[in-house]
């Protein structure tokens, strides 16, 4: 056997088999996790309130549909400046639906009686196909009652109620 021969079959081997472990990243499935990424946009919310500026939560936005649900950079910054200080989320578990998930939330809040109360929630997250990434649902316009569900429902015909006579 030709021994140049013996170096190009090893060599295509070897390229094939880089090809094959660079493709298994592209099974569709996003490289961080929608709990991970809700995890780091409450750290870069908190870094702002913390240390103050826009630079940590001009990054948090970037996690988010912000663009696409027409809520943009000043807007965001105004929502969250209302946080109080020393803003905490702990972030639970998410639930994995397609290509949308629920992370679940929690946090503490003042009480007008002097203590503290915990809301739990959960966080709408969907994931951008452009990307692959997870992004945060902000405004929660893609979860729940859509736009033109509510939209239908604000010009249905009211139903007819008796009246008394």
């Amino acid at each position: 056997m030709n021994p140049g021969f013996g170096r190009a079959i090893s060599g295509i081997f070897a390229l094939m088999v880089v090809l094959v472990f660079a493709g298994c990243g592209g099974t569709g499935q996003a490289e961080e996790s929608p709990e991970a990424v809700a995890k780091r946009f409450y750290d870069l919310i908190s870094t702002s309130k913390v240390e103050g500026g826009t630079t940590p939560a001009s990054e948090a936005y970037k996690l988010t549909t912000g663009a696409s649900a027409n809520l943009n950079l000043n807007q965001f910054l105004e929502i969250i400046k209302n946080y109080p200080p020393g803003f905490k989320v702990t972030v639970g578990a998410a639930q994995i639906k397609g290509k949308q998930a629920l992370v679940a939330i929690s946090f503490k809040m003042p009480s007008s009686f002097g203590d503290e109360y915990e809301v739990k929630q959960e966080l709408p997250l969907n994931l951008d196909p452009a990307t692959n990434t997870w992004k945060i649902d902000f405004t929660g316009d893609t979860h729940g009652m859509q736009k033109d569900d509510a939209l239908a429902s604000k010009t249905a015909p009211e139903t007819a109620v008796p009246k008394k006579d």
